[in-house]
């Protein structure tokens, strides 16, 4: 046994990849790296070119595997079932307790939706699921009815699915319907009003519909029931609603919102329990709540890096200031992305080669820092 004091990062997401890249640091100040996470990192931001098929797993994965073991760190392929913090320790699902000196939560976050959900819905979270979709329905004989589907929620994520269901439905030669349902007054609610009109001129050549005001209540194989009661045929039913955390932090007794995320200060570290550090979906920023998006996980990264290191070093900590702005592009399936940044709304094929670009750059680096 050894006198090396261990590290220990859960998940492998956006905010983490940028610290594997920089194991050898660690190990290089004398640290344990003990890295866990269910399986290759899986890119959220080319899941709809994935489902769409204008992306292959190829294209949108990192074998973090490979990352942690050329780097002389040690890679366990599990899911952590509980944290006993008192102990600074983890328990695992296929191995034993680990203790750790210091501990890193980058565990992303989970999608639930109405009862039936679990039996007759796809998440699109994880990303993976998508390609399993798309892979169900090219596999799927080719019927002269209209394929009808549902998609919960008009967020990003909603609309994005739905462009590219649609995509490759018109690749496959399918016949299609499908109805985008959200109790919002309109979609992308949390952009300016023109982002709605550009999504809504995007669609209308297709057999994409909005059902806005209305909530789906329950979900089974072959409908929906809305909070109307009324009923809605569905062959296939897509959930896109809103994240949230990760039941694991909350039921390991952590200090967490009341959406269940773990609360950090502006250090990303729990202010009771000053070992555990987080970054991504899984965190309530103290001082602002941020939005779930991967932006701010990839700038967390760097803060997160420096933290880990001097915490253990016993050297000042940095503290994280989100960005106030930034720039987001949806791939809407038709070969065009829509771009928001501040006040400037447009739909543009330029602004989806733009969105490939740094998608691809993104992936690129660390698939490199894998070879």
């Amino acid at each position: 046994m050894n006198d090396y004091r261990r590290l220990i990062l859960v998940g492998a997401g956006h905010a983490h990849l940028h610290l594997l890249s920089r194991l050898r640091e660690y190990r290089q100040s004398g640290l344990r790296v003990t890295v866990i996470a269910p399986g290759p990192f899986w890119y959220s931001g080319l899941g709809p070119s994935l489902l769409g098929g204008d992306a292959e797993p190829g294209d949108d994965t990192v074998d973090v595997r490979r990352m942690v073991e050329s780097s002389g760190a040690e890679f366990l392929e599990d899911v952590v079932t509980r944290i006993l913090p008192d102990q600074h320790a983890v328990s695992l699902r296929d191995h034993p307790d680990l203790n750790y000196d210091a501990l890193s939560l980058n565990v992303g976050s989970c999608i639930t939706g109405p009862p039936g959900s679990e039996e007759f819905a796809t998440p699109v979270k994880p990303i993976s699921r998508l390609l399993e979709l798309r892979q169900r329905l090219t596999s799927r004989p080719r019927s002269a009815r209209p394929l009808r589907i549902t998609v919960i929620g008009a967020g990003d994520a909603g609309v994005e699915v739905a462009g590219n269901l649609r995509r490759l439905l018109g690749h496959l030669g399918q016949a299609y319907r499908i109805t985008i349902v959200s109790p919002g007054r309109r979609p992308l609610e949390n952009q300016p009003p023109r982002a709605a009109e550009l999504l809504f001129a995007s669609l209308a050549p297709f057999e994409v519909h909005l059902l806005m005001g209305h909530r789906v209540t329950q979900v089974g194989p072959e409908a929906v029931t809305l909070d109307s009661g009324a009923s809605l045929a569905s062959d296939l039913t897509i959930l896109a609603t809103g994240v949230h955390p990760p039941e694991l932090l909350r039921s390991s007794g952590l200090e967490v919102a009341d959406d269940g995320a773990l609360k950090v200060n502006s250090f990303l570290q729990n202010p009771n329990h000053p070992r555990i550090f987080g970054a991504g979906d899984c965190i309530h920023f103290d001082e602002h709540p941020l939005p779930r998006i991967g932006v701010h996980a990839v700038r967390q990264a760097p803060v997160l890096h420096h933290n880990l290191r001097a915490f253990l070093a016993g050297t000042p900590l940095r503290a994280y200031r989100p960005q106030r702005t930034y720039l987001l592009i949806r791939n809407l399936g038709d070969g065009t992305g829509l771009l928001t940044w501040r006040s400037l709304v447009l739909r543009s094929r330029w602004a989806l080669v733009f969105k490939n670009w740094l998608d691809a750059r993104f992936v690129q680096r660390y698939q490199a820092k894998g070879g």
